[in-house]
């Protein structure tokens, strides 16, 4: 029996086993293909914001972040009806601007992460955002 047909099939493993890795590895990737996590650009501050302040902690399928210690705000404060991003809204600033205690755990998130203008931003960013993915 000739070896030459394993020999071929041994060539093109070889091949292929060696260059699909170096071309995955060697593209250097387009945000553009998978999911999409459009924000409108009025919210890119608050989105950015949310990504370097909060994004450790909560996770937030807009903002494209994967907390590990805080609630997942997409479930936390998924529209349920008529309130609106208004109420939403506030209830973002409050936490961010007071601080949230769960009572047996004080200081499970702390006063005044963000302040101001910045503190708006990520509370306009949530508010619109948060539910939506």
């Amino acid at each position: 029996m000739s070896k030459r047909p394993f020999v071929i099939f041994g060539l093109v493993v070889a091949v292929l086993a060696v260059l699909i890795p170096f071309l995955a590895f060697r593209a250097d990737g387009d945000p553009d293909t998978g999911v999409s996590k459009d924000v409108p650009s009025d919210l890119q501050t608050g989105k950015t914001l949310f990504q370097t302040n909060c994004g450790t902690c909560h996770t937030l399928y807009a903002a494209g972040t994967d907390g590990n210690f805080a609630p997942d705000l997409d479930l936390l404060l998924a529209p349920s009806g008529p309130p609106g991003a208004s109420a939403l809204k506030g209830r973002v600033l409050n936490a961010i601007e007071h601080g949230l205690d769960s009572g047996t755990t004080p200081g499970r998130m702390p006063a005044g992460i963000l302040a101001g203008q910045q503190a708006e931003e990520v509370a306009d960013f949530v508010a619109h955002v948060a539910g939506q993915g």
